[in-house]
């Protein structure tokens, strides 16, 4: 019997299991979405409902506050300092214009006022929101270099 793939960023997963799986509350996820940390797909009846890529995200949010001692705002901070421009065809006026380039308050998906490029995006899709987070390769990602093999 073969199975099937499922898309990493296909929205499978209710609130209950995905806090389950993480052995959070239900509670802690709301928290995280309200601080803008994870944008959960929402139904049209309003049910949230989580990806394998937001699993990642959160397992790494997870390990930044119990192993690494930041708190929300420290990762909403450090999650701004991603350089979207780099994953949205490199910095220009549009970029420049955006007030992502220049807000460090939290991750340009939480600002309600952004640059053209992103005016008509849906911020589950863009590939800002989809890089893949690894807590032990976040400089890689804010500065672009990794470290020789």
């Amino acid at each position: 019997m073969e199975t099937a793939q499922v898309d990493r960023f296909e929205p499978v997963l209710t609130i209950g299991v995905a806090a389950a799986k993480l052995g959070i509350s239900v509670q802690s996820l709301r928290l995280y979405e309200q601080e803008g940390l994870i944008i959960p797909f929402k139904t049209q009846t309003g049910r949230r409902m989580y990806s394998f890529h937001d699993i990642d995200r959160l397992t790494c949010i997870r390990e930044m506050i119990t192993a690494q001692g930041l708190n929300l705002s420290g990762i909403k901070r450090l999650m701004s300092m991603i350089p979207c421009w780099d994953y949205k065809g490199g910095l220009d006026n549009d970029c420049l214009s955006c007030s992502a380039y220049y807000d460090a308050q939290g991750p340009c998906w939480t600002l309600a006022k952004v640059g053209p490029k992103c005016e008509v995006s849906e911020c589950r899709t863009c590939p800002v929101y989809r890089v893949e987070i690894n807590c032990n390769k976040m400089k890689e990602i804010i500065f672009g270099h990794s470290r020789p093999e």
